[in-house]
């Protein structure tokens, strides 16, 4: 029996790409009848995440291509409806293919998620590297100075992303002013560092931003960072997200802001994550959604976001898992 043909368009923010790829990959692996073509709404996102191994699907093209493909049946659309999606790809298409998309139910991959019970994620539904992606995978790491002998150490992966008020996705609204964060972030790591020998990966930080980085980055990459020492700590340059995802993934804990990196460290990780400073939105959203992010739909978890929210407070939870994660290792080796 020949399979039905279905199309999907990821769009978005990283995080929203990797999320929409998540819930896609489910929907092929349990739908073997349907074979799935997946396109990309901008050619620096196509680029990115040709990274990822998307072969559950039988293609990924830029969206402009969508029109040669008639075999197309119907298309299995996340989130339709976004602005950005509409104006940019959608009123570009013919009547007859945009007769192909569900207009009227928006489809949200945390949505998918909760109701097909996704968390914790299975191995079979992660998105390991394609060839393409392991071999960039060595150049991306040398390129941000993350050696081999960083992993020598206990590492902490770190991700900044500071929300403004104005911001609509997630307001920042009831954060602590980032100049605060920055002093008590600083003096947190410089005392994880002492007391664990520790080695911090940073994501969203110190970079400026240029012509040659502005759409890689979305603009979200401020040029300062933290107050630690030059050698214990590596700076993420923004050179790939889902390769950057990769090598935070490895460290020893992971921590950070709300954001779609931090989501996917979390459900790739599985563990050993600390949410920080989540703003009151963000934690909102979360709640009247139910959406199975961060163990934040269990009651005790909520509790800890919303009234645990010093530095102090953060740093026993990572020293926890630090430590945690060297007894295990010195378990394994006798």
């Amino acid at each position: 029996m020949a399979k039905t043909i279905v199309g999907s368009i990821l769009h978005g923010a990283y995080g929203d790409l990797y999320l929409q790829s998540l819930c896609l990959k489910h929907y092929a692996v349990n739908n073997p009848d349907v074979e799935l073509k997946l396109f990309a709404a901008t050619k620096t996102r196509l680029e990115s995440f040709r990274a990822l191994d998307l072969s559950f699907a039988s293609g990924f093209e830029l969206w402009t291509e969508i029109e040669n493909h008639p075999e197309i049946e119907r298309f299995y659309q996340f989130q339709v409806f976004d602005s950005d999606l509409k104006a940019d790809v959608l009123s570009n298409l013919s009547v007859a293919t945009l007769a192909k998309f569900d207009r009227e139910h928006n489809k949200l991959p945390f949505i998918y998620m909760r109701d097909h019970r996704l968390v914790p994620l299975e191995d079979r539904y992660q998105l390991g590297l394609s060839e393409t992606g392991r071999t960039d995978l060595v150049r991306v790491a040398a390129a941000n100075g993350v050696a081999d002998a960083i992993w020598q150490k206990p590492t902490v992966g770190f991700l900044w992303r500071y929300r403004g008020p104005e911001e609509k996705a997630v307001s920042g609204f009831g954060q602590k002013p980032p100049e605060k964060l920055v002093r008590t972030y600083s003096r947190m790591f410089r005392e994880l560092i002492e007391r664990c020998d520790c080695h911090i990966l940073i994501c969203g930080m110190n970079v400026v931003t240029d012509d040659t980085n502005r759409e890689r980055t979305d603009c979200k990459y401020p040029a300062f960072g933290l107050d630690l020492p030059a050698d214990r700590v590596t700076y993420m340059k923004g050179l790939s997200w889902p390769l950057e995802l990769e090598i935070a993934s490895r460290a020893t804990a992971c921590c950070g802001h709300a954001s779609g990196f931090t989501e996917g460290l979390w459900l790739k990780r599985g563990r050993d994550m600390v949410l920080m400073d989540a703003p009151p939105h963000y934690l909102a959203k979360v709640a009247y959604r139910r959406m199975p992010l961060f163990d934040l739909d269990r009651p005790a978890e909520m509790a800890r976001a919303i009234f645990s929210r010093s530095a102090e407070a953060y740093g026993r939870r990572i020293e926890a898992i630090l430590k945690t994660a060297r007894q295990r290792i010195g378990g394994a080796g006798r």
